[in-house]
């Protein structure tokens, strides 16, 4: 066992993820965020970004997601960050490991304005993928303005499974008779109807609430990158912003849960998770990344 730090919930390992992964318990992790290595080719000074081609890539990453799914508990969530070189066969990989099912969206994260490309579109967004366990059990709490809006609950289209006969107010709502779907669950409905936020109009199902959407598109301030690509930032080249595992660990995990990083890297998903009042699993190879994330674990005391 190569435990570097411990405190209180928070652990960090170093060594290779895998390893780790090999010892943690069954559905002991609660939600899952990494951002992997994108196989640049590129070598620094302390690991080398280069896994070969995409097809060498995935089967180097397959046995790690495997496990992964494995410690994620039965209603947690994992986010996978890559960028344009691997998403789509990482895509690919999760839906054989996690089933097509439980893919719950695909998120363009804006890192930065152009930067003066000159023989192609400049590449100014990452991707997360986003998975669950279980598409019918997991946490997503959604997030509350202070002005109420009206929402439909359906959508144009007759979808199997999705136009079934609902029962409100002792009346039958048939959106296949009006060819269109449901866009959210039974429980999700029965939910809504309990918190007295489903209205009728005009025969068909809205919801009245206070609730914020918040897209896939994340391009706000607070999301772009604070370094610039040609300068070396603290620690490692490009730490994520803590805006971006705000957002994740706050809406897709409670006060308490279990949150792991495997590729730690400057440590932002640790000093996020332990803010939030998480515990945490936090893995990296690399001496640099437990020093670096330890120490500013101890700066949040």
């Amino acid at each position: 066992m190569s435990l570097y730090y411990q405190d209180g919930g928070i652990k960090i390992y170093q060594e290779d993820n895998i390893e780790l992964l090999r010892r943690l318990p069954d559905r002991s992790i609660n939600l899952i965020y990494c951002d992997i290595l994108y196989n640049t080719g590129k070598v620094f000074d302390d690991y080398s970004d280069n896994l070969g081609s995409p097809k060498e890539a995935m089967e180097w990453y397959r046995p790690r997601f495997e496990e992964m799914k494995r410690v994620l508990a039965d209603n947690g969530s994992i986010f996978i960050h890559c960028n344009w070189r691997l998403d789509s066969y990482m895509r690919i990989l999760m839906d054989e490991i996690f089933g097509e099912r439980n893919f719950r969206n695909r998120i363009y994260r804006k890192h930065s304005a152009e930067r003066g490309f000159y023989a192609n579109f400049d590449s100014q967004v990452d991707i997360i993928l986003y998975y669950v366990k279980d598409s019918g059990n997991f946490v997503f709490k959604e997030q509350h303005g202070t002005s109420p809006r009206v929402v439909p609950l359906f959508e144009n289209g007759y979808l199997e499974g999705r136009s079934e006969i609902r029962i409100f107010n002792g009346e039958e709502i048939n959106l296949e008779k009006r060819n269109k779907h449901w866009l959210i669950s039974q429980k999700q409905f029965d939910d809504m109807v309990k918190k007295n936020q489903v209205q009728i109009i005009n025969g068909l199902p809205y919801r009245f609430s206070t609730v914020v959407p918040v897209g896939n598109l994340w391009y706000e301030d607070c999301m772009l990158d604070d370094y610039t690509r040609t300068d070396v930032a603290e620690v490692y080249d490009t730490p994520k912003p803590d805006a971006v595992l705000e957002r994740i660990i706050s809406t897709c995990s409670n006060e308490g849960d279990t949150v792991a990083d495997f590729f730690m890297g400057g440590g932002t998903t640790a000093v996020v998770a332990k803010r939030l009042g998480r515990k945490g699993v936090f893995c990296d190879i690399n001496r640099k990344a437990c020093c670096a994330t330890m120490k500013k674990l101890e700066n949040l005391k």
